[in-house]
């Protein structure tokens, strides 16, 4: 049997429970990615706009952006197997209804589910950080994040494959049924397929960290407010500028270059590819570049193929247009989700063990409240006949902003690494 690289065989080391945890997390994906890459289509399939696209799907992170903060801090050191557990059962079947109210014209109903989605993600999102970093030793930690991150692009590329095949398919006559495979059928198999990740959840073991916050729950130190205001701004400027255009991509291309669902799908698919091997690379391209190379150089190179993709709206007749813009739609994504794992580590590493949840909690409500107003903001844009090569530039800008405010974080925790000797791995940063 051929030997793995080394960047590899580090994985082949992580313990059972990870593994377990990655794949439940894997389950719950093929639904985010599912909607990721057809719901939009599918709602515009059902005669709305994109005004009212952005207006509905927008809805989602209401819930998770109100509730996201006091969720943080009510699970600051408490056992998250309980709320990953519910928040499993609560967000397929949320997901579920909503696109039966959606295919049934039920468009208030689909609205409420859409906001019971979003707290189900609440749920999720908040514990899933914390609990990977519980479940492996220190020293693993980058190749369990890394393993985290890369669900999505697994999810993305099965669920990209198998929106290709079933579209490609069309229509079937079977046993006197006639079956219609269009984005609804597909939405509709990924969302039951994420109905498993609750029977993973529930084998995982319910580690708590050593160090309890003391005070009561709605406590925060008044050391940490610098600490959690310098981790959370980076995360502000890129989840405003991808609640702008990245989660409306779809829909650029279906406009601009009237591509079918089924082609985009197929080239997110290729590009999910290149994002599993690209995540999986991080803890080696950390060890050799480090932070800086791992976090500012894979983004700003994602940023400009993002404004060369925007911009090719402009020569959208010439020939080369079209194949520059999958390019750069293909190569974008693997970059800036490389990213994702080593600022995640970076994070959980400046602002220490105790506020973890805390951080977790406020990542996710700014990415559902900057999302949320991102796509009201689209709304707007889209209404008023704002071409989308500007919406993708304001997008840079908030993106180079972001990835330039790591710098703050690296120099901190490269300080803390270079001391030759602390009491403890990490002290904490609210005493620096």
């Amino acid at each position: 049997m051929p030997r793995l690289p080394a960047w590899l065989e580090s994985y082949r080391k992580l313990p059972k429970r990870v593994v377990l945890f990655a794949a439940g997390q894997f389950l719950i994906n093929l639904i985010n990615t599912a909607q990721f890459l057809l719901l939009n289509l599918f709602l515009k399939d059902k005669g709305l706009g994109d005004p009212a696209i952005a207006a509905l799907s927008s809805q989602r992170f209401v819930a998770a952006f109100i509730l996201a903060l006091p969720a943080g801090l009510w699970l600051r050191g408490r056992p998250l197997r309980a709320p990953l557990f519910w928040g499993s059962v609560l967000f397929p079947l949320t997901a579920l209804i909503s696109l039966e109210a959606v295919r049934l014209g039920m468009i208030p109903a689909a609205s409420a589910g859409f906001l019971a989605m979003g707290f189900a993600g609440l749920l999720l999102n908040v514990g899933s950080l914390p609990m990977m970093l519980r479940l492996v030793p220190a020293k693993q930690s980058s190749e369990a994040l890394s393993l985290l991150f890369a669900t999505w692009a697994a999810a993305a590329i099965c669920g990209g494959l198998l929106s290709t095949v079933l579209q490609s398919i069309g229509q079937l006559d079977c046993f006197g049924y006639h079956l219609v495979f269009d984005e609804y059928a597909t939405l509709l198999v990924l969302t039951l397929a994420g109905f498993g990740a609750p029977f993973l959840y529930a084998r995982l073991p319910d580690p708590v960290p050593e160090k309890k916050p003391t005070g009561h729950w709605l406590h925060i130190h008044r050391d940490d407010w610098p600490v959690l205001t310098r981790a959370l701004l980076p995360t502000l400027c890129i989840a405003t500028g991808a609640g702008l255009s990245i989660q409306f991509l779809n829909l650029f291309f279906s406009h601009v270059y009237q591509l079918s669902s089924t082609a985009y799908s197929g080239y997110g698919s290729i590009s999910n590819v290149l994002v599993l091997v690209a995540g999986l690379l991080v803890p080696e391209v950390k060890r050799r570049f480090g932070w800086r190379g791992a976090i500012l150089g894979v983004q700003t190179t994602a940023v400009v193929l993002l404004a060369v993709m925007g911009c090719s709206e402009l020569w959208k007749a010439a020939s080369w247009a079209l194949p520059c813009a999958i390019t750069c739609f293909i190569l974008r994504q693997p970059l800036m989700c490389m990213a994702g794992p080593a600022t995640s580590e970076l994070t959980m590493t400046y602002v220490g063990e105790r506020n973890r949840e805390l951080v977790s909690a406020c990542n996710g409500s700014i990415w559902s409240g900057a999302w949320w107003l991102a796509a009201r903001a689209f709304e707007t844009l889209r209404a008023h006949h704002l071409p989308y090569w500007q919406v993708f530039l304001v997008t840079s800008v908030l993106y180079l902003a972001g990835t330039f405010s790591y710098l703050l974080l690296i120099r901190a925790v490269e300080h803390r690494e270079s001391k030759p000797f602390h009491p403890s791995p990490l002290p904490d940063p609210g005493q620096m």
